[in-house]
């Protein structure tokens, strides 16, 4: 539970930022006020899984190497582990055929869960994490069940227009990640403080 509490409210303090910086990016960027909401959703989500994997920031960076390159190793007498990695990629796998038609295509969205999962993985060299390669495996499945949700939407709403413009997902990445890379550490310091008091 203390978990689910953390990550909500490390998500909840990167939000302070992110939605004021969405609606410049809408300004600025997108100019459509309802794909901006969505990628304001999607940016939210990222930050959560920032949180909740452990990602190093610009207060916190250390070399830990802590890895399991032996695939199936602990997973299944740790299958609640494994079950919520599953479980933690399954939105980005169905955001991205929803919002992007590129990734419509089964391989382009698998091949986006691994590379987004790699690089967790390897990012995690430099926390307290352990950079493991089941969790790879669980995080790829876990975008791929998400991709079969997404596509089952888009044909029970063939009203949703996925976009064509894939460099606005490098713009979400970009903005979750370096808000929880570079400003959001400091805002989430000084209220942890408080709530710890």
């Amino acid at each position: 539970m203390y978990r689910v509490f953390a990550m909500c409210l490390e998500a909840g303090i990167a939000a302070v930022i992110l939605i004021p910086l969405f609606w410049l990016l809408n300004r600025c960027c997108f100019r459509n006020s309802r794909r901006a909401l969505c990628y304001l959703v999607m940016a939210l989500y990222l930050a959560a899984v920032d949180a909740v994997v452990g990602l190093p920031s610009l207060l916190y960076i250390r070399f830990d190497r802590n890895i399991n390159l032996v695939p199936f190793a602990y997973m299944f007498s740790d299958y609640r582990n494994s079950l919520l990695n599953v479980l933690l990629f399954v939105p980005l796998g169905f955001f991205l055929p929803v919002l992007w038609k590129r990734f419509r295509s089964f391989l382009w969205t698998a091949l986006f869960g691994l590379g987004f999962s790699l690089s967790i993985e390897l990012l995690q060299l430099f926390t307290f994490r352990a950079t493991d390669i089941n969790d790879l495996m669980t995080n790829t499945a876990g975008t791929i069940l998400g991709w079969c949700l997404g596509r089952l939407v888009l044909k029970l709403f063939p009203s949703i227009r996925p976009s064509w413009k894939t460099k606005e997902l490098a713009v979400v990445f970009g903005a979750a990640f370096g808000v929880m890379f570079l400003a959001q550490p400091f805002l989430a310091e000084i209220i942890w403080k408080l709530v710890q008091q």
